[in-house]
This record gives C-alpha cells, sequence and structure tokens, in this order.
C-alpha cells in the first residue's frame, strides 16, 4: 500500500521532475553531474548555503540520524551472580523438590519470598534468557522451561573440577 506523500514532499516531487524534463528537452545535463551540491540545491530550488548546512551531517556518514531513534534504557534491575544463581537454584528446585513445571507467575511468586525481586513477568522472562534458559515444546506440546545445552555442560565441567 502506498503512503500518502504530505505537500512538502509533493512540492519537491515537482521540482525534481522539472528539472528533469528541462534535461530531458536539453537532451544533457543542465548541471555536471560532477556538482551534486548545484545539482541538489537545483532541484530543490535552494541556495547552496542551505544545502551545506543539511550536508555537513550527511557528509561525514552515509546515514542521516534524525530525532526520535531509540536510545539506550538503563537496565530496571541489576542482578549480580549471587541472584543470578539463586534464581537458577530455585528453578531446579521446582523440578527435584517440588516435582511441578515453573511456570512465569509460581516462580515470580516464589522468588519475590526468596530473593525479594520485585519485577514483572516479562522482565523475569527477560532474566531468564539472559541466564540461559528458554522454553520448548514437549511431546505433549506443553512448553517447558529448558537451560541451554552449553550452559549445561559448562555448570556439570565446573562441578567436576571441584
Amino acid at each position: 500500500m502506498p503512503k500518502v506523500v504530505k505537500s512538502a514532499g509533493r512540492e519537491m516531487i515537482l521540482k525534481v521532475k522539472e528539472l528533469c524534463e528541462a534535461e530531458h528537452k536539453n537532451h544533457g545535463v543542465l548541471i555536471p553531474i560532477y556538482n551534486v551540491r548545484k545539482r541538489i540545491a537545483a532541484m530543490t530550488e535552494n541556495c547552496n548555503e542551505s544545502y551545506k548546512n543539511g550536508a555537513t551531517a550527511a557528509s561525514t556518514s552515509k546515514v542521516i540520524v534524525t530525532p526520535g531513534k531509540s536510545r539506550p534504557h538503563t537496565k530496571k534491575f541489576d542482578l549480580d551472580g549471587f541472584d543470578l544463581c539463586a534464581i537458577r537454584q530455585k528453578i531446579h528446585r521446582f523440578y527435584v523438590v517440588r516435582k511441578e513445571l515453573p511456570t512465569l507467575a509460581k516462580l515470580r511468586a516464589a522468588l519475590r519470598e526468596d530473593i525479594n525481586i520485585k519485577g514483572s513477568i516479562t522482565t523475569l522472562h527477560r532474566i531468564l534468557q539472559s541466564i540461559g534458559f528458554k522454553y520448548k515444546r514437549c511431546q505433549s506440546k506443553r512448553k517447558l522451561l529448558m537451560e541451554r545445552y552449553d550452559i549445561k555442560e559448562n555448570n556439570t565441567h565446573e562441578l567436576t573440577i571441584i
């Protein structure tokens, strides 16, 4: 579906079209191709000085940065290694001791009691992904919280060293 071109864009398109038609009638280029700034100023009917102001940012890089782009956000929860290890152990306890599947809601409630983590379910899901857990479908088409294989191998290798 084509996007709607606003009035300023339509004016710009008409100016470029007029220059292209004038070059077509002339059977050649009116302004030399190597003189890029003059061509752009003629197409947009601006003087060279106003184009230079906009072009200085574009001359240093290929991408023109516009305001409103995504900016880095600070993390809401800064968890250390102890907290991450406690979360991992809590998940293993769900499987071994309680013998039940750890859902995000159950895990969040248990972590609020033990470690006093105050966060949403989405935040907990992101923390679990950063630790190396992910949900996989099993034969009953239910999702289980699984630890990545390479992390399991590292943990067992560290235990054998100790």
